[in-house]
């Protein structure tokens, strides 16, 4: 299935201006490492403890767009990317 081996970690971090792409340019990244066979798993960390991404600053750009999961939750638009980029549930 994947290569046998020591776990390898890629981070990445920005800053907190929202919308620069970030989160498509991690998707890209996993995209390309589970072309070449690796097993690719996104863990995002992110400052909105137990809130819901769409009433955080509505009037703001900054969490305009969010992503809705299969429960019905609201998340950061990136995990949308990560789920669409990787075929991930």
């Amino acid at each position: 299935m994947g290569r046998v081996g020591k776990m390898k970690y890629v981070v990445m971090t920005s800053g907190v201006v929202s919308g620069l792409g970030n989160g498509v340019a991690a998707s890209s990244i996993g995209v390309v490492l589970k072309a070449c066979g690796l097993r690719v798993t996104f863990i995002m960390i992110d400052p909105f403890l137990n809130t819901d991404a769409g009433t955080m600053s509505p009037d703001e750009d900054e969490h305009r767009e969010v992503f809705v999961l299969d429960d019905g939750n609201e998340v950061d638009m990136d995990i949308g990317n990560y789920e669409r980029f990787l075929d991930a549930e």
